[in-house]
């Protein structure tokens, strides 16, 4: 106090220097002259933020200062200023920075900024009204360096709107910009380095306006139409560095698609719909360092993508639909970040990322990666986190980690490891983080983590794990959490370092653990969590915990334990947590806990105590929190809670509590919460409850009947009474006399009838008040009359039959008044003028049938009516109007016996809803819906109709809702629905028709644009045409179950971009659609097809392999329907030799045969193959076999190479869709080829195939013979044999080989000319014998003589030419 003293006198010095102003700071306006605009002085200028200003208020405000404004800010002008003039600013005024946001300006006077022009150098009119750019406004600010007119409603850029600027910095996001002109920025072309056009309409690339902005950095044109960069072979963007490019309507990238920006070094194109990538789109973009196309429909990358951009740092793919890798990010020298999530990777190969040596990020999680390449990682000496959460992989390869001496984290979890073989982490030696959570693993084997000393987090929980081997975790020197949890150990051996200062955490519950080993725990002094919960723990020993000096909570809730040893937590001082709910304690004694002296929360509930001796939990004098519930403790001693505990919270719950002792909870100064619900209580026990600051009380579930008018006259700091289902008939008077402070009182489930008029009289800040289950036949208006403070009331359940709002007027806070269950049939009175605050009136449940017309005039601020299950017959129009209820949001039909909406026999026009925004009119007797049902209802969001009996929906009637969001007419008996009774709703979000018996559906209008999700399950639909979905280009989830679907057009699905969720289960589908399902892989997240009569045959080879490379979206109910002997099978378990039996080599013949060569001629059966391998040998000794890999589409090669005379075996097997993957097959695709035998990757022998890795390069089978491979017949192969041609004799081996290729063609020539001429002459047989006959009849007819043909014939039946009679 000396020093403060000595500087009394000083004082009011020391306060003037502290309210002067400093030399250089500018002064604020005083608080009294400007109380509008908060000012604020920062290294000396000012700065002014204005909010709901009115131009004249703003003026004054400006008026006061004499500085320079560095910043004004004026937020949410006044709404009816719509034009700014020069008033605004006073003369003089120096304002360098001015934004004006979410105002209603439409116009900028030509002046308004005319005495700012020497020093405005920023100028934002933000979520504004301007219609175009106001260009005689901005005039003359040749300081202005940057313009902000975001969100505005600006449509075109006409030429020169910002000539005569100094513009660097441009932003118009947020317009509606659907055209620029080719000079909309002439005059900025030195000047513009960033310009903003995001979120607007232009379905074009300003390139014509843009190609001479020689300074531009930054171009944004996000959430745009932009489909191509058009590129006229001249004009470039040579200084542009950033493109923004998402969420347009890209499609694919064409070669060379970026010419026209050569410098550019971030693209950013997500969220567009590109599915092709040409290989040298990125061509012309050799600084590239960061590209993002996530969010895409990409499914094919070449493996030259991006060879021209080595200078690339980060690509980000994911949330695609690749399937290969394999040499696309090979040799990019400055990777780092690689982000492949979401894709549908199926395997690693070694070529992944050859020599990309600085690549440090991976993440490819979530993808259907099955194999890993031990290569694959090789050349990555600088990986540090490598993500492969949520694939398919069964196991890691032994060397895949050989390079990996910088990883610091590894994700595995969520795949199907079955093993880890000791060497896996050998050079992983820097891993921090492991996690192998949701694998199989049944077993950890000594020495698999022990190349790891830096690992800090292993996640093990949710395996198969059995065993850890003993030492397991010895090398893991700076473990700090462990997670063992979910697994199927029984017993824990010493398994960690012992005398570990670094483990903190050890996770070890839901398992099947009996017991630890004495050595488990040994020297762990630094853990400070543990879970044990969920095991079978049956005792805890002294032994168990004895180093655990640092633990600081400890779970072992749902264990067996029976016993705890004395002194078992003796080593645990710092100990905070203990929970032992859930086990088999029968007893608590002194010496249980006595050590526990820093204990806070002690959980024993659950565990059939019954007994706790006294003064049981005297030692724990920090203890907060004490859970008993669940136990058997008739009677608590005196003692049982010592003097002095610091208790805050007691639950003695369900304990069979049957009275307490006088001073039971004497002690306990600072109790607030109790709860002795569902005891054996009477009402006796409370009034030894003497707790002055107790503040909640749980007392339900006891019999409390009778009780005293005093029971909580021991309680003066209770806010919150819980008293239900307690058998109470009455309230003595003066019952609540001391709880003044009472806030909130349940009596629900009791046998009230009445309540005292002057019950609460002595209770001045009740908010919450139940009764509802009780007896009250009338509501006790008396003993309500002056709550004031009342914001709850709820009386529902009860039997009430009448309602008198007037006699509530006195309760001016309520806010919910809830009467549903009761018996009302008449309602009277209305609610008073000051009752502003209620918002929620609920009269479901009863018997009303009409509202009196001024039951709710006063209720104005009334926000949700429910009316459900009642007995209206339409809605009560002149009680429930506009007129009465202006704010009413939410309104409950549902339930009553309505025949129509509106009542039928008025012609007055119905009153409109402004603020109704949901109404529920479900389970009712309506048929049809008419035109004018809800032309009241102009603001409805959410409309259910659902459960009605609705048959018909007339036209127009959503016409006047348009802005709904949702629309309900489930379980209804609607037969069609035409697309015209659709049309309007363009912000319709969800329409739910289930439930009706829709037979084929129109196609969905085009309003529906907004739509995301349908649903039409269980109707009548028989098939999906290509125009159904069509213009639902927003959907996203589709719902077709239960219906009768027995074909799918192609392309039904195809215009849904956006769908993410099918279901066609329960239909008719003999064969899957899986063409109409392809345009959706890259897209979808959830296919349901189960419960249709499959067809397990042939024609489902296709589909078998497509759900074979689609695992997450695979189909485990799927099952075959026939033939008989597959029938309840799942389709997937099936390999596809059991569904189909097919030859797959159907015709195999060897033609022109030479001494050297044959060619190979083969018929394939149609189906997903991959390819044909043709192999061949000698016959005439043992020899090894050679043969080459084609493609799927070829059915002939030749063999060369060949030795003359000699016998070859020669066999086409073909690969069909359930073999491995090899490239060979999809790079080779000609359909005939003439070159020499190359290496054979594989061949089919008599066990149907040769395993790549029997392969060597020359084309032999590795150690494998011909006699051992035994080429033969089978449903993959056909086989031949022949002989070479013998190339002895030159001359004869010419001739031999003339005939042998001529000869077919000789014999061929001549039968076709011998039956060219029979046809010829029996056409002309036939037309001279008609001749014949007409020249026969003429001449019976006539007296002149005519000549006479005669014919020969022959025994053939062959007529020759015709003789004259001459001849």
């Amino acid at each position: 106090m000396g020093p403060v003293v000595m500087l009394l006198p000083y004082l009011p010095l020391l306060l003037l220097l502290l309210v002067a102003p400093a030399p250089g700071l500018a002064d604020c306006p005083s608080l009294a002259e400007n109380q509008l605009c908060p000012c604020y002085s920062f290294e000396g200028a000012l700065f002014l933020e204005c909010q709901g200003a009115s131009l004249a208020s703003l003026r004054a405000v400006l008026q006061l200062v004499s500085e320079p404004v560095k910043s004004l800010s004026v937020y949410e002008l006044d709404v009816g200023v719509t034009a700014l003039t020069a008033d605004l600013f006073p003369p003089g005024a120096v304002v360098h920075n001015l934004q004006i946001s979410n105002s209603n300006l439409e116009t900028l006077s030509e002046d308004a900024f005319a005495g700012l022009r020497p020093h405005l150098a920023s100028l934002s009119v933000a979520a504004g009204r301007l219609q175009q750019v106001p260009r005689k406004s901005l005039a003359g600010l040749t300081e202005l360096r940057h313009l902000d007119f975001e969100s505005n409603q600006i449509g075109d850029l006409p030429s020169y709107c910002f000539h005569g600027l100094q513009l660097t910095k441009l932003n118009l996001k947020g317009n509606m910009l659907n055209r620029t002109s080719e000079y909309s920025f002439a005059g900025l072309e030195d000047s513009l380095t960033d310009l903003d056009l995001a979120e607007n309409k232009l379905r074009t690339f300003p390139m014509m306006a843009l190609r001479q902005m020689v300074r531009l950095q930054s171009l944004r044109l996000a959430w745009n139409e932009v489909a191509s960069i058009p590129d006229d072979g001249h004009s470039e963007l040579r200084a542009l560095l950033f493109v923004d490019l998402s969420s347009n309507s890209f499609e694919d990238l064409p070669s060379d698609a970026f010419r026209p920006m050569p410098a550019l070094k971030t693209l950013t194109l997500y969220y567009n719909a590109i599915g092709s990538v040409h290989r040298d789109a990125f061509r012309s973009l050799r600084d590239l360092e960061s590209i993002d196309l996530s969010h895409n429909k990409i499914v094919l990358l070449h493996a030259e993508t991006f060879r021209a951009n080595k200078r690339l740092r980060s690509v980000d793919l994911s949330h695609n639909h690749v399937h290969h890798i394999g040499g696309v990010f090979e040799q990019l020298p400055e990777l780092r970040e690689l982000f492949l999530s979401e894709n549908n990777i199926l395997e690693v190969p070694g070529n992944a990322f050859t020599d990309s040596y600085m690549l440090t990020v991976v993440y490819l999680q979530q993808n259907a990666i099955r194999r890993l390449d031990a290569q694959a990682l090789a050349t990555l000496p600088n990986l540090s986190q490598l993500h492969l959460s949520k694939n398919y992989l069964t196991a890691v390869p032994r060397d895949a980690l050989a390079r990996s001496e910088k990883l610091t984290s590894l994700s595995l979890d969520d795949n199907r490891i079955a093993r880890l073989e000791p060497g896996t982490f050998t050079r992983a030696h820097a891993l921090r983080e492991l996690r192998l959570q949701n694998n199989k693993l049944t077993e950890i084997q000594l020495g698999v983590f022990e190349p790891l000393p830096h690992l800090l987090e292993l996640h093990l929980q949710n395996n198969a794990l059995a065993s850890v081997a003993p030492g397991a975790f010895r090398s893991l020197q700076s473990l700090q959490h462990v997670n063992l949890q979910g697994n199927n150990l029984a017993s824990l051996g010493d398994v960690f370092l012992h005398d570990s200062h670094s483990l903190v955490s050890i996770q070890l519950e839901a398992n099947s653990l009996a017991g630890l080993h004495n050595e488990s725990l040994r020297g762990q002094s630094s853990v400070q969590i543990m879970w044990l919960g969920h095991n079978r723990l049956t005792r805890v020993g002294r032994a168990l915990f004895r180093d655990l000096s640092q633990i600081q909570r400890v779970y072992l809730t749902n264990n067996s334990i029976s016993a705890i040893e004395d002194g078992a937590f003796q080593p645990m001082r710092a100990l905070r947590f203990l929970d032992l709910s859930i086990n088999r304690l029968a007893n608590v004694s002194t010496r249980t806990f006595a050590e526990l002296r820093e204990l806070e929360e002690l959980n024993l509930a659950g565990n059939g105590l019954r007994a706790i001796e006294s003064g049981s939990f005297a030692s724990l004098q920090k203890l907060k929190a004490l859970d008993l519930s669940d136990n058997v403790l008739p009677a608590l001693a005196e003692g049982v809670f010592a003097v002095g505990l610091p208790l805050e919270y007691l639950n003695l719950r369900n304990c069979s509590v049957r009275r307490l002792e006088g001073g039971t909870f004497a002690g306990l100064t600072s109790l607030h919460e109790l709860n002795l619900e569902d005891n054996r209580l009477d009402a006796r026990a409370l009034l030894d409850l003497h707790v002055p600051t107790l503040i909640v009380l749980r007392a339900s579930g006891n019999d409390l009947s009778g009780f005293p008018a005093n029971a909580t006259h021991g309680l003066p700091s209770l806010e919150q009474l819980w008293m239900d289902r307690c058998n109470v008939t009455a309230l003595p008077r003066g019952f609540l006399a001391e709880n003044r402070r009472l806030r909130r009182l349940d009596l629900s489930g009791n046998a009230l009838s009445t309540l005292d008029v002057d019950l609460f009289d002595a209770v001045d800040n009740l908010r919450e008040l139940r009764l509802r289950g009780n007896r009250f036949t009338s509501v006790p208006y008396a003993a309500l009359a002056n709550m004031t403070s009342l914001e709850l009331l709820d009386m529902s359940g009860n039997r009430l039959t009448a309602l008198d709002a007037g006699r509530l007027a006195g309760l001016h806070s309520l806010r919910d008044l809830v009467l549903k269950d009761n018996a009302i049939a008449a309602l009277d009175g209305a609610f008073a003028a000051e009752q502003t605050r209620l918002q929620l009136l609920d009269l479901s449940g009863n018997q009303l049938s009409a509202v009196p017309v001024h039951f709710l005039h006063a209720a104005g601020s009334l926000r949700q009516l429910d009316l459900s299950g009642n007995r209206f017959l339409h809605l009560p129009g002149d009680a429930v109007s506009e007129r009465n209820l202006p704010a009413l949001q939410w309104l409950n039909l549902t339930a009553n016996p309505l025949t129509t909406i509106h009542d039928p026999t008025t012609s007055a026009a119905p009153g409109r809803f402004p603020a109704l925004q949901e109404v529920h009119i479900s389970a009712t007797n309506l048929t049809i819906i008419t035109s004018t049902d809800f032309d009241e209802f102009p603001a409805l969001l959410h409309l259910f109709l659902g459960r009605n009996h609705v048959a018909r929906v007339s036209p127009g009637a959503f016409r006047s809702v348009s802005k709904l969001l949702t629309l309900d007419l489930s379980h209804n008996v609607l037969e069609m629905l035409p697309q015209e009774r659709l049309q309007g709703l363009r912000f319709l979000r969800v329409l739910n028709l289930t439930h009706n018996h829709l037979k084929d559906p129109d196609e969905f209008p085009a309003d529906l644009q907004s739509l995301q999700i349908l649903d039409l399950s269980h109707n009548e639909v028989t098939r999906v045409t290509k125009k159904t979905f069509r213009h639902l280009d927003a959907l996203e989830e589709l719902h077709m179950a239960g219906n009768r679907i027995a074909s799918v057009a192609s392309d039904a699905f195809k215009p849904l971009k956006k769908l993410r969720t099918l279901d066609l289960s329960q239909n008719y589908l003999e064969n899957l659609p899986l063409n109409a399902l392809r345009p959706l892989e890259t897209q979808i997240r959830s296919l349901r097809t189960e419960d249709n009569p499959l067809h397990c045959g042939c024609q489902q080879w296709e589909l078998w392999q497509w759900f074979q490379d689609h695992q997450k979206l695979s189909q485990p109910e799927l099952r075959c329907e026939s033939p008989k002997e597959l029938r309840g099978q799942a389709f997937q378990d099936l390999e596809p030799p059991r569904f189909c039996g097919a030859q797959l080599v159907v015709a195999l013949a060897i033609q022109d045969i030479q001494p050297d060569s044959v060619l190979v001629s083969w018929q394939g059966a149609s189906g997903p193959l991959r390819g044909y391998r043709v192999a061949y040998h000698k016959l005439d000794h043992d020899d090894k076999v050679r043969g080459r890999m084609l493609g799927r589409e070829a059915r002939s090669t030749r063999l060369s190479a060949l030795d003359p005379n000699t016998r070859y075996l020669i066999c086409v097997l073909a690969v069909a869709s359930w073999a491995s993957p090899d490239p060979a097959a999809s790079a080779s695709s000609a359909a005939t080829t003439t070159t020499s035998a190359t290496p054979l990757e594989g061949v089919v022998n008599a066990s149907r195939m040769i395993s790549d890795a029997e392969l060597r390069p020359d084309g032999h089978v590795e150690g494998r013979s011909a006699s051992a491979l035994q080429l033969v017949d089978s449903q993959t192969s056909r086989c031949a044999e022949v002989r070479t041609l013998d190339g002895g004799d030159p001359t004869g081996a010419a001739t031999g080989s003339f005939l042998t290729r001529r000869l077919g063609l000789i014999v061929g020539s001549c039968m076709g000319c011998v039956v060219f001429l029979i046809l010829i002459a029996v056409l002309s047989y036939t037309k001279i014998r008609q001749g014949a006959k007409r020249a026969q009849q003429e001449s019976s007819m006539s007296m002149s003589c005519h000549p006479v043909a005669l014919y020969t014939s022959h025994e053939d039946g062959v007529f020759a030419q015709p003789l004259s009679l001459n001849s």
